[in-house]
């Protein structure tokens, strides 16, 4: 990484900058392309020290050349020192690539790991930085070109993992024929609520009618008809107490669980839509609880299905905790995903995206907002609006999750709090943020 530092300090020397440059390994140490730049550096005329605090200590900006990504488990001295001693001092800290001593993977923070105002990284962002608490140590980042072709990219980055973008978003938006109908748009099919939580089917059956769907069909208790007729009239209400195979017969997409509970008449509903429903069928909240045990009938089934977990559920879906699922969000969801041959959203900070063939795709915007209960009812309802309207399961999934975020990321632009912001604040402005993807 100290090659990009010589080049960096050259740089802004030639023009004009005062700019110390400290060196922290002895010189037989500097090999390869940092070698190859410090040689360059001290040709041009200029100098280097080796590290000194005081120096560091008088310095407006740190630019920070020390590690690159190759570094992973506990930070040896002196650079432990030396990122300590930065940490605690009142400078601005610009990283390049990524934090020195930070991890390019989902490996865990090591401490010490130097903390970040900036980091300028450079070709491709870094998996770390979808991650935390290692979002934390990045500051403000910005993806940086430095001219790498991008055959060269393609041929050396063999992750399956990318950013599904804004440019992704409108690029496969599905544009509405004039002569379509309300059939031409999906028949979705949403089975949730109970009497004692009634707002999870009203925010699914909304958020799946403010999306896009072309008809909506709620199937839910008859004793909370009512309540669901009162926020969202456009929705088709079904008793759940008639025979389901009428409910499945004309349906292009099913989502089910949010507000059933954890019973015995879920996991009966659950596992009869996994062996007869033939089309896609998103499972959220409690529909969840019974997938371990459903998991060979998942394997078999014919046609789609998508999950969308937090990272809670997705623990009692591996017998693990909360805590190791956050740690391990990439591994894992591949790893579910080509196991069961499903669609596996795994909510959260940087909401993820795998897909069967063990393809994951990022969503990066959205903000603490949507760390409330009924958010997730809402991104439920939007999945199965937008299975309705595209025709790549993926596309459908992956621009759902970005539109629940950037919905919520355009309340706080527009003036809410983020302590305020509310799952039906999301339903509320789906019509303002699809206009503007629309333009």
């Amino acid at each position: 990484n100290g090659g990009d530092g010589f080049v960096i300090a050259k740089v802004l020397k030639e023009n004009r900058h005062e700019v110390d440059v400290c060196v922290i390994p002895d010189l037989p140490k500097i090999n390869g392309d940092a070698d190859y730049h410090k040689n360059i550096y001290l040709n041009s005329g200029f100098t280097f020290t080796q590290y000194d605090s005081e120096i560091m200590k008088k310095a407006d900006i740190v630019i920070d050349t020390m590690l690159g990504t190759g570094v992973k488990g506990e930070i040896k001295s002196p650079y432990a020192e030396i990122f300590q001693e930065l940490n605690n001092m009142d400078n601005i800290v610009v990283s390049i690539d990524l934090p020195s001593g930070m991890p390019a993977d989902e490996s865990p923070v090591p401490e010490n790991t130097l903390k970040a105002d900036y980091t300028l990284t450079i070709g491709l962002p870094k998996l770390s930085y979808y991650t935390y608490p290692a979002r934390n140590y990045f500051g403000k980042t910005k993806v940086i070109h430095i001219g790498i072709p991008n055959k060269a990219v393609e041929m050396a980055v063999k992750s399956g993992i990318r950013v599904w973008t804004e440019n992704d978003v409108v690029g496969n938006w599905p544009q509405r024929d004039e002569n379509s109908h309300k059939g031409s748009h999906g028949k979705v099919g949403i089975i949730a609520g109970s009497s004692n939580m009634p707002g999870a089917a009203v925010l699914t059956t909304t958020a799946a009618v403010k999306s896009g769907a072309g008809l909506t069909v709620l199937n839910t208790h008859s004793d909370i008809f009512s309540t669901i007729t009162g926020h969202v009239p456009e929705a088709t209400l079904f008793d759940r107490t008639n025979d389901l195979d009428d409910f499945i017969n004309d349906k292009d997409i099913i989502a089910v669980g949010p507000g059933l509970g954890v019973d015995a008449n879920t996991r009966r509903i659950v596992e009869y839509l996994i062996d007869q429903f033939e089309a896609p069928l998103v499972i959220d909240a409690d529909g969840l609880s019974e997938l371990k045990r459903l998991k060979d009938k998942i394997k078999k089934r014919k046609h789609p299905v998508i999950i969308t977990p937090h990272p809670g559920e997705m623990a009692r879906l591996i017998d693990a905790s909360a805590g190791v699922v956050n740690k391990n969000r990439f591994d894992i969801s591949r790893e579910i995903s080509v196991e069961y041959g499903i669609y596996v959203v795994l909510k959260g900070p940087h909401t993820l995206v795998a897909t069967p063939d063990g393809e994951i795709f990022i969503n990066d915007n959205g903000n603490a907002g949507l760390a409330k209960g009924g958010s997730g009812d809402v991104l439920t309802g939007m999945i199965a609006a937008f299975l309705g309207r595209y025709e790549n399961i993926q596309h459908a999934v992956s621009s759902a999750v970005f539109m629940h975020g950037y919905t919520a990321d355009y309340l706080l632009y527009h003036g809410a709090g983020v302590e305020t912001i509310t799952a039906s604040q999301i339903t509320d402005h789906l019509d303002k943020t699809f206009n503007i993807i629309k333009d």
